[in-house]
């Protein structure tokens, strides 16, 4: 069986200006295939299958025959009633794109590496009380979500795994438990999200970050703008929109590249938004 129409992404569209990976990283008009008997039909040219409900991945038959699936660049599991991923899967080589949305997954396998062309991960309504270290281990990581989980998320040391070419890290409605001091060797992040993960001061760790271009924080409970944000001389987008912030640091100043500032959505004295515009000439300053 065969699907032509697109699922829609379940987090912030303010995020999403670029197209989803799953209608980019397989050739372009290719099938969508809704169960895995379909697809092994014609496994030459399977390269997207997207699979909701439990009855498909509760048929072994069906599951014996992923094996064969040996072109599929993108996967999406869809309210399938499963807290572990089938391990038949880990054999699709090929992959390029996973998403799993609406599955209480409580862990990945640590063999997730095995999908050694897996450049984006997209996790929602996860069960997770630690990033799987199996995540780390993915050796062509690009990006990773994570939405909507439902127990407070912790990452470990082996954050410092993360391959070179991981560039982007987004999480949505997730509360973020103490980043550890190795979160700070993510020289190589370009791009990082923490949109409602009811932060109320700016991680420490994220201040190292250099090479961050694009940092958002909306959404959260952060009062105050401190001096530290003058190490990330690579911003140049900065949106903290939605929280609880009254000052900006005159610090601020020092972020040369920075393009656009987002301070919409909280409490603070237009004149004060003037001095950090006069302090950021060359930025927009959004209120």
């Amino acid at each position: 069986m065969r699907i032509s129409i697109l699922a829609l992404l379940l987090f912030p569209t303010f995020v999403n200006a670029q197209p989803s990976p799953w209608e980019t990283v397989a050739p372009p008009g290719s099938f969508i295939y809704a169960d895995i008997k379909s697809a092994a039909k014609e496994a030459s040219s399977a390269y997207r299958l997207h699979i909701e409900g439990g009855l498909i991945l509760n048929d072994k038959k069906q599951l014996g025959k992923i094996a064969s699936l040996t072109s599929l660049m993108a996967l999406r599991l869809d309210n399938n009633g499963i807290s572990q991923l089938p391990s038949a899967f880990l054999g699709c080589h090929a992959l390029v794109y996973f998403s799993s949305t609406g599955n209480a997954l409580t862990n990945l396998p640590d063999s997730l590496g095995m999908w050694n062309s897996l450049k984006f991960l997209e996790l929602q309504q996860t069960s997770f009380d630690t990033i799987p270290e199996g995540i780390y281990g993915l050796p062509r990581l690009n990006s990773f979500m994570l939405n909507g989980n439902t127990d407070t998320i912790c990452f470990t040391s082996s954050v410092k795994m993360f391959p070179k070419c991981f560039t982007e890290l987004r999480i949505y409605n997730t509360l973020v438990d103490t980043l550890p001091e190795e979160f700070a060797q993510l020289s190589q992040l370009s791009k990082l999200v923490m949109y409602k993960c009811k932060l109320y001061d700016i991680p420490q760790q994220i201040f190292p970050l250099t090479g961050l271009s694009e940092l958002w924080l909306d959404s959260n409970n952060l009062t105050v703008v401190p001096p530290s944000i003058a190490q990330m001389q690579g911003l140049t987008y900065l949106s903290l929109r939605g929280n609880r912030i009254t000052k900006v640091t005159s610090s601020i100043c020092f972020l040369k590249n920075l393009v656009v500032l987002d301070l919409r959505g909280n409490p603070m004295d237009p004149y004060d938004v003037q001095v950090v515009q006069a302090l950021l000439p060359n930025c927009r300053v959004l209120f």
